[in-house]
């Protein structure tokens, strides 16, 4: 067992928390498997989601409780947060008119709205309300995972190292995208873990996410032209 000695050096922490977001990479990429049986669209993507929150918000939760990882040491902090706003606001300048402007590329039609709505029909507002929280809920999961659990959860001790190790699973999870979304991940991932770090809180990240993503929707029930 002599390989077992390169183990010795390894920290309990970080341990924990790679295996745990191994497990959680997964459950996410592989737990749908069975949703394909749901024939309510709503309930599909319901579902897709319900599987993302558990994978990168309930399973870590329950881990850091099992083995005592504080909550405010994988981001969930709400103090301070007033002297993190402004980088946030740059970068939302500059991330929704480039959403506009991509919600006007067949690619980016055929992949959204993630709610099922046909060209020209009406939307019911009541199940898109219904999906629009759900939705939000995913990302208080995808923030809490990659910049909580991962990069600042990492950082006491990978430092700012913690952001690249979250770049290539945020990455890897976007594969389905577009190749422009795609992209875009790379840089979301290094400049929303920059400002976690700084801030220590996901909490204007979790902001942010919901204000692109609902921004990506509503720009393409408009180019599709949906009766409200």
């Amino acid at each position: 067992m002599q390989h077992t000695r390169y183990l010795r050096g390894v920290d309990r922490r970080v341990a924990v928390i790679i295996i745990t977001a191994a497990c959680s990479l997964f459950i996410g990429r592989f737990g749908g498997r069975a949703r394909p049986i749901i024939v309510d669209p709503l309930g599909r993507i319901a579902a897709w989601a319900g599987i993302q929150i558990i994978a990168y918000l309930v399973i870590p939760t329950i881990v850091c409780l099992a083995f005592g990882i504080k909550f405010r040491d994988v981001g969930w902090r709400t103090r301070g947060l007033s002297a993190h706003w402004r980088p946030y606001a740059v970068l939302l300048s500059v991330a929704l008119p480039a959403v506009v402007l991509a919600s006007f590329s067949a690619e980016f039609q055929f992949r959204y709205p993630l709610f099922d709505v046909r060209e020209g029909a009406q939307v019911e507002l009541l199940r898109l309300l219904v999906w629009w929280i759900i939705y939000a809920a995913q990302f208080v999961a995808i923030e809490s995972f990659f910049r909580g659990f991962l990069v600042i959860g990492l950082s006491n001790h990978f430092g700012p190292n913690a952001v690249l190790v979250a770049v290539l699973p945020y990455l890897a999870i976007h594969f389905s995208k577009p190749p422009l979304e795609a992209i875009a991940s790379v840089v979301g991932a290094l400049v929303m873990g920059s400002l976690a770090l700084q801030s220590r809180s996901i909490w204007l990240g979790v902001l942010t996410h919901i204000a692109v993503a609902g921004t990506m929707d509503v720009s393409s029930l408009i180019q599709k032209g949906v009766q409200w």
